[in-house]
């Protein structure tokens, strides 16, 4: 009977620090070998947590539109998606050239700001000559027409706008 208490003490009721205890050595004289059991458990699920939400918020498109907390795109029954081109947005009534804001008579000179750039880092390349406007469907035909004017002396034949699938 003794001999299964001093068995039972000595093996299952002892973990494995303790087993290993610098303080209270069960084999060998001061023994330094102290051997931690990792709980990764817990460990592998945080980081798959994060990785699940960062490959469901990455994009591998870019964001090309920054929608306003008033914006409401309109909505199309015919859209195709949306390329990376220079976007004029409307957004509570001021106009901005790519998040720079501009007025009715400094955004002709913008938009030529931009095709010269682009025809200065793409020397021998065809400007493609694509405008993206954004803006609210509340907004009046005569602010979109000015943009369009705009647009059309700044060299840009193809005006799309930004709309929403119906």
């Amino acid at each position: 009977m003794l001999s299964t208490q001093r068995l039972l003490n000595e093996t299952s009721l002892q973990s494995v620090l303790a087993s290993e205890s610098q303080l209270n050595p069960k084999h060998g004289k001061w023994s330094r070998n102290i051997n931690a059991d990792l709980l990764l458990t817990a460990l592998i699920d945080a980081f798959s947590i994060l990785v699940i939400f960062l490959l469901m918020s990455f994009s591998s498109t870019g964001d090309i539109l920054f929608l306003g907390k008033n914006t409401e795109l309109p909505k199309a029954a015919l859209a195709t998606v949306l390329e990376r081109n220079p976007v004029v947005k409307i957004d509570d009534g001021k106009m901005f050239v790519e998040d720079k804001e501009v007025t009715n008579e400094s955004i002709v000179s913008e938009l030529l700001e931009i095709r010269k750039k682009f025809t200065e880092t793409r020397p021998g390349e065809e400007y493609p000559g694509i405008v993206t406007i954004q803006a609210d469907r509340r907004v009046k035909y005569e602010q979109l027409n000015s943009i369009v004017l705009a647009a059309s002396h700044a060299g840009f034949s193809d005006v799309r706008f930004a709309v929403m699938m119906k």
